[in-house]
């Protein structure tokens, strides 16, 4: 009697690849997020003055292409009050910095795309993620638009982009990479909750207001004053911190208290995550990779912000972000 033949889908072989296209996902997002960091510190951001997804796509070749997109930023605020002085070479430095963001930005969506047109025709996926597929890329659009409407903020009159727009842009980014995470915890999570449920989520809501803090810091360069740790230029709480009128603005416009806020949201973090691992609610390795961004952060602040410690900050921040979420209470994918 001959065997029976199996001719269902083999649900490992699949999962491996998938996980494999997923993680891929999130490492192209960790990557955006850092070349958006080092953009926006080597004042970049504003070098291409206009927006076309398709177009866009096809950089300056010739000498005179290059003239031509060199004279449309003559024309933007940053030029003309900042940067007069610029030359061509200069410019194409800041250019290429804007470039390689925007083009990765494309890059990511035909990444997600692609793999998943041929998932889906082969049946490999479930329904949960070709959902998540499909809100990758409607948030991944709108996070594109979001990052241009971010940059018209600085072509206007104030050569600075909006710190708002900006905290927005970044938070949609950390948005993107939750959705690519709860995926993955499904094939690597199992059904029980370990830990405290409301202590996961009151954790991870400190790390985000702390993420949503530390781009207000960077929106408001704020990261440029008060240069010292653990006291702020000698005092625990900086003098003007209540300057502004009515109060509440103080804590999205004035530059000191957001400072200081960003900083007493990292203790409580630190907080936090003692008491998690203390109760073993989470692997000790959450600390350490908490110490490592609480480093960062002194060194980034101590040196006044160089390009390579403010990038490596913003991006070990999704790392942080990213252990925060993985100790969710999650459940496993079902198999196909």
């Amino acid at each position: 009697m001959e065997a029976e033949v199996n001719t269902s889908p083999i649900a490992v072989p699949y999962d491996r690849f998938i996980r494999l296209w997923l993680w891929g996902v999130f490492v192209l997002i960790l990557a955006i997020v850092m070349l958006g960091g080092a953009t926006r510190l080597t004042h970049a951001g504003l070098s291409i003055v206009e927006w076309k997804p398709i177009s866009g796509m096809i950089p300056p070749f010739s000498l005179s292409d290059w003239m031509l997109e060199f004279e449309r930023y003559k024309t933007s605020p940053e030029y003309l009050l900042v940067n007069n002085e610029m030359q061509l070479a200069d410019f194409k430095f800041i250019f290429w910095m804007e470039y390689s963001h925007r083009l990765l930005g494309r890059f990511i969506g035909l990444y997600v795309f692609i793999p998943m047109v041929y998932f889906w025709a082969r049946g490999m996926i479930d329904i949960k993620l070709k959902c998540t597929c499909i809100g990758l890329l409607i948030l991944g659009g709108l996070q594109g638009a979001m990052g241009w409407y971010m940059v018209k903020s600085g072509l206007v009159n104030d050569p600075h982009v909006s710190p708002f727009r900006l905290s927005v842009h970044l938070l949609m980014a950390f948005a993107l990479a939750a959705i690519v995470l709860r995926e993955l915890c499904r094939f690597y999570m199992d059904d029980r909750v370990n830990g405290s449920r409301v202590w996961s989520y009151l954790n991870l809501s400190l790390v985000s207001l702390t993420i949503f803090y530390g781009a207000l810091v960077a929106g408001h360069k704020a990261g440029f004053i008060y240069n010292t740790f653990p006291l702020m230029e000698g005092q625990w709480i900086p003098s003007e911190w209540f300057y502004l009128k009515p109060l509440w603005l103080n804590f999205f416009e004035n530059a000191a208290t957001i400072q200081f806020i960003h900083r007493q949201l990292a203790y409580l973090v630190l907080i936090s995550a003692s008491l998690g691992i203390w109760m073993r609610w989470i692997s000790p390795w959450y600390g350490m990779v908490l110490a490592v961004q609480l480093l960062l952060g002194v060194l980034t602040l101590l040196y006044n912000v160089p390009v390579f410690l403010g990038t490596l900050h913003q991006g070990w921040a999704l790392i942080v972000f990213s252990v925060a979420f993985w100790s969710l209470p999650h459940r496993t994918r079902v198999q196909i």
